[in-house]
């Protein structure tokens, strides 16, 4: 199985988003666009693309939902949400049946397309005033629909893809809980000059359309768009999916692409084994030091003005607002998978280069951070870079603390807390003056 994903990986860099193989793993190099949209698929993950206008976002995540979960372009394209200050809940989610409510006098819901689509993108999903932004959350987070009292509840997951512009006068700031929402944010970056020309003489996709199959997909749909008749559309959709994946790996075969596209029970076998992926020691202790570290020491609520002068000021917590939860099991998911892609267990090296993608879209970052890297030459946003630079700071500090932080926790199972008070004293970091709280 991991060979059919590395070669889907091929495929989408090759013919379908012809980025610049920009994230690192220790030798191993690739383009973050197609990597992390394969996973996230596989994962049924929730994945932000930012990135200015035209530059590929919204066409690369459709490309990648229509190759990896089997489903002609047309459909994923008609079940897409577009992001504007007049988009409503009934446009989004659903509306009442108004020719039952006239005759009957009996609310019943009629839910869209979208609602039942394994892969849902948000194409500009910061141009929903942040009150609209609210309306998804629950949807984005467990993929539990409402509407007007009735509510569906999906078996399984679904994969999210959400497009972000940068800032222009269309846009507006996006709410906390809806960033943290996302596992993932990825920028699309620069593109090598001879890439270019390819994309400029156009990048056909008519492989990945079925105007037929499409047509049945969302005609279904809409005839049976009840709450009751939920299992029987997404078996229809399954049923359609498996259909257009045989057609679609002969036509890939016939512009030379060899390639095989995961089944439904082949993603499930997946999931198991990422699951199972095993972690190093390392990286437990890494986070368990970061965790601490990025803590404030002054008070549970973070307030960056506290920071000039504090005992602390060099450490992460007065750079960065926070680390979620959320993002540590995001971390881990990620981490796992991308592991099991390059047979291995989760190593330091893929927590550290994924780290910036989990969290720079979730945390704020302090002013002060932002100013110092602004001016540096760079392939990412400062946002992104700040992030990147904090976390080489960090590793920096736990090799240091390393030994220390093990014999710590030989202390606090021998019980040593003499020895446990000696060390926090010693090294006066927050990691080791957490472990002595619990005494």
């Amino acid at each position: 199985m991991r060979e059919e994903i590395r070669g889907l990986y091929e495929l989408i860099r090759d013919r379908f988003y012809l980025g610049d193989e920009t994230f690192e793993v220790g030798e191993n190099r690739y383009e973050p666009v197609a990597l992390f949209g394969i996973i996230t698929c596989i994962l049924n993950g929730r994945e932000l693309i930012f990135g200015e206008y035209g530059s590929g976002k919204t066409t690369s995540s459709e490309r990648i939902s229509s190759i990896m979960k089997g489903l002609p372009l047309e459909f994923v394209q008609a079940s897409t949400i577009h992001g504007h200050p007049e988009q409503t809940e009934e446009k989004m989610k659903a509306t009442l049946d108004l020719g039952i409510l006239e005759r009957e006098g009996r609310e019943v819901v009629r839910w869209k397309i979208s609602v039942f689509s394994p892969v849902l993108i948000i194409d500009e999903i910061n141009r929903l005033p942040m009150g609209k932004q609210n309306i998804i959350l629950n949807e984005i987070d467990r993929n539990i629909w409402s509407y007007r009292g009735e509510t569906i509840v999906f078996k399984e997951d679904k994969t999210f893809f959400a497009t972000v512009n940068y800032h222009d006068l269309g846009t507006t700031k996006m709410i906390p809980p809806l960033l943290d929402r996302f596992d993932i944010a990825i920028e699309t970056g620069r593109i090598h000059p001879i890439r270019k020309r390819i994309i400029r003489r156009g990048i056909r996709d008519d492989v990945l359309r079925d105007r037929r199959i499409a047509r049945e997909l969302i005609d279904y749909i809409r005839e049976n768009n009840e709450s009751g008749k939920v299992d029987e559309i997404l078996n229809f959709i399954r049923e359609k999916s498996e259909e257009f994946k045989d057609k679609l790996e002969d036509r890939l075969r016939q512009e030379g692409f060899n390639v095989e596209i995961p089944r439904d029970d082949e993603l499930k076998r997946m999931n198991r084994e990422i699951e199972k992926v095993e972690v190093s020691e390392d990286v437990e202790l890494f986070l368990d030091y970061l965790g601490q570290e990025v803590y404030c020491q002054l008070g549970l609520k973070k307030d960056f003005s506290k920071c000039d002068g504090c005992h602390y000021a060099n450490f992460i917590c007065s750079d960065l607002y926070a680390i979620s939860n959320r993002a540590e099991i995001s971390l881990f998911k990620y981490s796992k998978a991308l592991a099991w892609i390059e047979e291995e267990d989760v190593s330091l090296e893929h927590v550290i280069a994924l780290l910036p993608y989990v969290i720079w879209h979730r945390s704020e970052i302090n002013y002060k951070k932002i100013s110092e890297i602004r001016d540096m030459e760079k392939d990412c946003c400062d946002e992104l870079y700040a992030v990147k630079d904090m976390i080489a700071d960090v590793k920096r500090r736990w090799e240091e603390h390393r030994d220390y932080q093990i014999e710590a926790y030989r202390c606090v199972i021998n019980e040593d807390y003499r020895r446990l008070r000696e060390i926090a004293r010693n090294v006066n970091h927050p990691f080791f003056k957490s472990l002595v709280r619990e005494i």
